[in-house]
């Protein structure tokens, strides 16, 4: 009996000491499971934590057994709301189902005001945010003219005065060619632009090519539906240009599209004198340049589709192509040649007919594998094909000197076909305060270039077979790369290693040569940042980079321009090899210093020299001996007035190129140099529909191998009115309104004594309209890019 009493005295101390199962799954608002959520249960009684758990890849959790009780249980999964809820374990729970909120659904209803752009220094880049601001506004061309530390000049973008850079979209390369770069920048909207990272010494899981990265970081959308924006622009320079494009985005469940068409129509004009002074003839040859170049159909694309096939796996795949087939040219060129009097001796008039032609297109194939809540698995291929015709009919009329008026005649066929393919799998590792990082790939590029030159002779074209040329160009680049990275208490610290095996051979039929090259290059980075009080940070920095010749500038084919002057590639080029050296300053999160010093081996680029003994100026790709630099770049962003903010750039620079002549000597190029920008934005009214902006810019003379070029100046103003409820804007944009972007080119040193005046067209006036459709609250998913083997085209 008394046993039984003993049992029943226990019985309220054995229940209260009983152990329940809990476990459950978590979903979104949509049933579907989200993977590795965390969920913590805490005591209501003294809010100590009991028991943590994380749901698996199918969004099941299961805490284990758990006292009877009342508890507070969180559970927490990146881009959900927090999801807060009192349960009560009276017996086993093994069913119960978490439903989080998707984050941006829970943000629909605020109002994000409009604040100034930001500048965010990070161990190994600047971050320039321009969400939410009046930059947003603009196109992401005029966004990166307003960057800290980008230079803007015609259509070529620069960073510490190297234009050898790679432009990025959420870190995927894109087409850098110039103007085809310039097109698709503007008609990428602002409004999706989230910020823009300077990257002026790249890490370990970038290509070792370039010498900076400038990665344009998009908005991701993760709400369902359709929007849509329509624009066209008149620009009239010397001769009228009409744009026109549409970008579409659609997302619904696991399925999202974007895509985008340009299209583009009008003249362009570049304007030049090129004057050469042979010495030993004492005569000076100058010859006017307006090369006037009708492109009536120019045609841009991009396509993406991404399919989430659950919330570990998401697969898409990519199109983007320009096409560019109705074009013609028609340089007409005379040159006088005057004695050394200054008086006319001689003269010959050319007409240069060119009709080029450009159809290229890229696939991008990518798969992403999340292995865990900060683990992920990423693999993607890509390919293109490229096709470039140049046709040119070439004829001069020479009035010589005491010979009789003659004509002479050539014509060029030049054709391109340029493949590349590339594959990488990177994988991805984060901790509280680490990162670890690595990946492989491997590019494969086939380039052909076939050169076929006729000249005329008694009215009948003669093929030339030691002016025309075959060129076959084979690379395959193996690359690995791991980089590891941990915060500490005011210390950050990042260290990676790059791999990178390259083997090629340029095989040319005429001039015969075959230039095979194997080699590996190892390419360290490291990166120390030290915050010694909240808002200021200083750090170092250094990087190995190489910069690998275009396909173009290794084909040793004549090019020619004219009967006296001509292009010419090197087969043999061989890399260029770049040391990055940075010490960074960071002063109340505003203003930005940066000390630098850059030392390029081998650095190729085009340099001219003449002939004299043939009266022949040759244009011709080849490395120099060295270039280094050291400067002191200084930026920072102010907001005087809540209705005015202030970018502001400067910058001094001493750099020195180190060449050999054509004599054979070794020679010298240096000089100190400034550079300084202002941008202003400017809200005109209390809705902020109204905006308008003045930009100014300024570059002292520099020097580029054998070049000296003098310096230049723009000047921009422009403003932009929105109506219809904010869905319609019209713009107004004033370029180079004084026509400051002109430059004077020169070469002099032993008996070389040349320059030419160059000026690009750049004086404009821009009207353009935007209207946008659907809901704009939208943002636009990641876009794919390129490779940088695409770069080099």
């Amino acid at each position: 009996m008394k046993k039984y009493v003993f049992v029943l005295l226990l019985m309220p101390i054995l229940c209260l000491s009983q152990n329940f199962k809990f476990s459950g799954s978590v979903v979104n608002n949509k049933k579907l499971p989200i993977a590795f959520a965390s969920v913590c249960l805490t005591n209501q009684s003294d809010t100590l934590v009991r028991k943590v758990g994380v749901a698996n890849e199918k969004g099941i959790f299961e805490i284990g057994t758990i006292q009877k009780g009342s508890y507070s249980m969180q559970v927490k999964s990146v881009g959900f709301a927090i999801c807060s809820e009192i349960i009560a374990i009276g017996n086993d729970v093994d069913k119960k189902e978490v439903v989080l909120q998707d984050l941006e659904t829970k943000l629909e209803e605020v109002v994000v005001s409009s604040k100034k752009p930001t500048l965010k220094r990070k161990i190994d880049r600047l971050e320039f945010n321009v969400e939410n601001t009046i930059l947003s506004s603009n196109n992401a061309w005029e966004i990166l003219k307003k960057t800290p530390s980008v230079t803007v000049s015609g259509g070529d973008l620069s960073i510490r005065g190297s234009k050898g850079i790679l432009v990025t979209v959420n870190d995927k390369k894109i087409y850098l060619t110039g103007e085809e770069l310039k097109t698709m920048l503007e008609g990428t909207n602002g409004d999706d632009i989230k910020s823009v990272e300077v990257i002026t010494n790249p890490p370990a899981k970038y290509e070792a090519a370039g010498s900076a990265v400038l990665n344009i970081k998009m908005k991701k959308n993760l709400k369902e539906g359709y929007k849509g924006t329509l624009k066209t622009a008149y620009v009239q320079s010397i001769y009228a240009k009409y744009v026109a494009s549409t970008s579409q985005y659609f997302k619904m469940k696991k399925f999202s599209f974007f895509g985008s068409y340009m299209f583009g129509s009008g003249t362009y004009l570049r304007q030049g004198e090129d004057v050469v002074h042979f010495d030993e003839q004492q005569t000076t040859w100058k010859s006017v340049m307006n090369r006037k170049k009708k492109s009536l159909s120019q045609n841009t694309y991009r396509l993406n589709a991404e399919y989430e096939i659950d919330s570990l796996n998401t697969l898409s795949f990519g199109t983007d192509g320009f096409i560019s087939q109705k074009n013609s040219g028609n340089y007409v060129v005379p040159t006088t040649i005057y004695n050394s009097q200054d008086q006319i001796e001689s003269r010959y008039v050319t007409s240069n007919k060119r009709t080029p032609m450009s159809r290229n297109s890229s696939y991008n194939l990518s798969y992403e594998h999340k292995l865990g809540a900060k683990e992920s698995l990423n693999f993607s291929s890509d390919y293109t094909n490229y096709n470039d015709i140049v046709n040119q009919d070439v004829n001069t009329v020479f009035n010589f000197l005491g010979t009789p008026e003659y004509t002479s005649r050539f014509v060029s066929d030049n054709r391109q076909v340029i493949n590349l393919f590339s594959s990488q799998l990177d994988y991805s590792l984060e901790n509280d305060k680490s990162t670890f990082e690595t990946g492989l790939k491997f590019g494969n590029v086939k380039a052909k270039n076939k050169l076929l030159f006729q000249e005329e002779e008694v009215s009948i074209l003669i093929d030339k077979p030691e002016k025309s040329n075959v060129f076959d160009y084979n690379e395959n680049i193996f690359a690995a790369y791991a980089s590891f990275s941990k915060e500490l208490e005011k210390w950050s610290l990042k260290a990676g290693l790059r791999a990178e095996y390259t083997q090629l051979e340029g095989i040319s039929v005429n001039p015969k040569e075959v230039n095979p090259q194997n080699y590996l290059k190892l390419f360290p980075t490291l990166y120390a940042m030290y915050k010694p009080s909240e808002g200021n940070e200083m750090g170092i920095s250094y990087g190995k980079r190489i910069t690998r010749p275009n396909y173009s500038w290794l084909n040793p084919s004549k090019s020619y321009y004219n009967k006296y002057s001509y292009f010419i590639g090197d087969a043999s080029l061989q890399p260029t090899i770049t040391h990055n050296f940075s010490f960074l300053y960071t002063l109340q999160r505003k203003y930005n210093f940066d000390l630098y010093y850059r030392n390029e081996k081998n650095p190729s680029m085009e340099i001219s020299f003449q002939d004299n003994a043939t009266n022949t100026v040759v244009y011709h790709f080849t490395n120099i001996e060295k270039d280094q630099a050291v400067g002191l770049d200084f930026s920072c962003n102010l907001e005087p007035k809540s209705w005015w903010t202030i970018g502001l750039q400067s910058g001094i620079k001493y750099t020195e190129d180190l060449f050999q002549g054509i004599d054979g000597n070794l020679y010298t190029n240096n000089v100190w140099g400034f550079s300084s920008s202002i941008s202003q934005q400017f809200n005109l009214n209390k809705k902020k529909d109204f905006t308008a902006e003045v930009d100014f810019w300024y570059n002292s003379p520099s020097v580029q191998g054998t070049f000296t070029i003098t310096g230049s100046s723009s000047l921009e103003m422009s403003c932009k009115k929105k109506f219809w409820n904010k869905n319609a804007e019209v713009s107004l944009i004033l370029s180079d309104i004084y026509r400051g972007q002109k430059s004077i080119v020169s070469t002099k040193y032993a008996n070389q004594n040349n320059y030419f005046y160059d000026y690009s067209d750049t004086q404009s006036f821009r009207i353009g309209f935007k209207y946008n459709l659907g809901n704009q609250k939208l943002k636009n998913k990641t876009e794919k890019e390129k490779t940088e083997e695409q770069k080099r085209l």
